[in-house]
C-alpha cells in the first residue's frame, strides 16, 4: 500500500474502523502465528497464505 492509499484508509479517522477482539487462551498461540505471517516483514509467507485461502473468501469488503 502506498502512502496515499494508507492515508485514505487506515490513517483517516473518518473512514477507518477499530475493532477490539479477544481470544480464548488456547487460541492465542495460533493467532500470534497467523498475525506474524500476515503482518510481518516477510512477503513470501503472506503471499502463500493468500494464494492458499483466496477461494475461501466470502466477503472481502466486510464492514463492522
Amino acid at each position: 500500500m502506498d502512502a496515499e492509499q494508507l492515508e485514505e484508509t487506515a490513517m483517516n479517522p473518518q473512514s477507518r474502523s477499530l475493532i477490539k477482539i479477544s481470544l480464548e487462551e488456547e487460541n492465542k498461540a495460533d493467532a500470534e502465528i497467523l498475525f506474524s505471517k500476515l503482518m510481518g516483514e516477510k512477503v513470501e509467507p503472506r503471499r502463500q497464505f493468500i494464494e492458499k485461502h483466496a477461494k475461501e473468501v466470502t466477503d472481502l469488503d466486510w464492514h463492522y
